[in-house]
């Protein structure tokens, strides 16, 4: 098939339209460099067109083309909604690299068209956290084919503290680290203290414990379906901000979580989580004693402990 350069950029918009087609048809199939280097000319002279309708084709037709020239690529996702959106949607041309790399240049349609995708990036899905609206980072979090790992959950919760609808979005999705969770948390629970002091004239203190008994509920509810690696994960990281108190272990270890207490005791303790559940459940009264003593858990929170796990073991 050959097609005339010449002919091809004066003929009228409908024969353009349909000339788009033969353009992809032959950048897909043409192993021939110099042929394929008119094309793609050709294809970038469209890609630049008057007409709205021949961009728009064009765009469509190339949208699953395996490989593009990165500038005539550049070109038509930066175009109007109606040429880069089916385009972004599909096209595998970009890198992760490339495609964030596009990203502060793009408006916010293109960053929706984006975050809809089925195969993301990580570098994408920073630069989307980063350059998006709050419209195009929901779409984000909704997409729950979208592998975001913690530092990006993290940075959208410090980007869009006050967005409660987006921190509602972000809390159903099933792959929430506990630490972003707590982040979550926080956020109402302070919304929620300040609305009770505020606006219902209820007392600090009451605030304070109605407070800690919605934020622990809400904890115990993710916790419940969490790995035993996240839950040690997430212990750490109280530990590191200074929360790991130990009413906090045992309000968590009476209402069902005895895997938050082996990791608060491991870490309170110094051992290993196998070496510390081993001292916990094993039977040996001296390895448990000296598990306490090394948590620096008095007699009576031991006594309290030794209590719940009688408990879960009777259930």
């Amino acid at each position: 098939m050959s097609i005339d350069p010449v002919k091809m950029l004066n003929a009228d918009t409908l024969e353009k339209v349909v000339l788009t087609r033969r353009v992809s048809e032959f950048l897909y199939r043409t192993k021939d460099d110099e042929q394929r280097e008119v094309i793609e000319n050709v294809a970038r002279a469209l890609a630049q067109d008057v007409a709205v309708n021949v961009r728009e084709a064009l765009a469509f037709e190339l949208r699953t083309c395996p490989y593009l020239p990165h500038d005539l690529a550049a070109k038509i996702a930066t175009d109007v909604e109606s040429v880069s959106g089916p385009f972004l949607a599909s096209t595998m041309v970009f890198s992760d690299s490339q495609l964030a790399g596009l990203i502060p240049h793009l408006e916010e349609h293109a960053h929706v068209s984006i975050a809809k995708r089925s195969s993301l990036g990580g570098s994408t899905c920073e630069a989307l956290v980063t350059f998006g609206s709050e419209k195009s980072v929901g779409y984000l979090v909704r997409n729950e084919k979208a592998r975001l790992n913690e530092h990006i959950l993290s940075s959208i919760v410090k980007r869009f503290p006050d967005r409660s609808a987006l921190m509602e979005q972000l809390g159903k999705r099933p792959d929430l680290p506990l630490s972003v969770v707590n982040s979550i948390i926080d956020k109402v629970s302070d919304t929620f203290r300040c609305l009770l002091e505020g606006q219902y004239g209820v007392s600090t203190g009451i605030a304070e414990e109605l407070m800690r008994s919605s934020t622990s509920k809400a904890m115990l509810a993710k916790i419940k379906t969490a790995s035993e690696s996240q839950i040690h994960a997430y212990v750490n990281d109280l530990r590191s901000q200074g929360k790991l108190t130990i009413d906090l272990m045992l309000d968590m270890a009476e209402n069902g979580s005895i895997a938050f207490m082996e990791s608060a005791l491991a870490y309170r303790s110094g051992f290993t989580l196998a070496a510390a559940k081993n001292m916990l459940h094993g039977g040996d009264s001296e390895l448990f004693v000296a598990l306490m003593k090394k948590a620096e858990i008095s007699k009576a929170d031991a006594h309290a402990i030794m209590a719940i796990l009688k408990a879960a073991k009777s259930q």
